[in-house]
Order: C-alpha cells, then structure tokens, then sequence
C-alpha cells in the first residue's frame, strides 16, 4: 500500500476528522456519566434517606434525557466522523485494496 504525499489541505481534514473522534469521546463519557448519575446515584440517595424519593423521581429524569441526547449525538458524531474517514482516505491511499 503506497501513501501519497499529504498537502496541507488534506493535514486540515484529517484534523477535523481528530476533532470529531474527540467530540465522539466526550459525548459518550457524558451520556454514561449522566446515566451512571441517574440509574445509580440518585436512587442510592433516595434509598439511604439522603434526599427524598419523590425528589429523585424529579431529578432523574432530565438526567435520564441529557444522557439520550448525549448517546444521540455521539452516534450522529460518529456517522459524520466515518462519512468524512471516507472522504479523506482515498485521497491519501489511493489503492485501498491491494
């Protein structure tokens, strides 16, 4: 497999396809964290008595929301991030298949 050369063109590119991988990761350390926050946490408060239980309910849900929009958008910022993997690499590897 021959590489060619690289132009800044395609350097810009490709760092927008690093940036989106970034995004992608702390889009998913978000959703888990919020989920972790809302299926786990919260319910331990309310179950010691920390906080009452139909203040849990309340507060669960939106946590519950924010980590559905942050599992969306990691899936949609993966799909770009392929589509764009798609567009750069025939660039820079012209023959893809030996």
């Amino acid at each position: 497999m021959e590489i060619a050369s690289i132009t800044e063109a395609e350097w810009v590119r490709l760092s927008e396809l690093v940036a989106h991988l970034w995004i992608f990761a702390a889009a998913l350390v978000g959703a888990g964290a919020s989920y972790i926050v809302a299926h786990g946490l919260i319910p331990s408060l309310a179950l010691t008595g920390d906080v009452d239980s139909h203040i849990a309910r309340r507060l669960r849900m939106p946590i519950y929301a924010f980590a559905a929009f942050s599992f969306t958008a990691a899936v949609a910022i993966a799909v770009k991030a392929v589509l764009l993997a798609l567009d750069i690499l025939p660039e820079i590897f012209p023959r893809m298949i030996i």
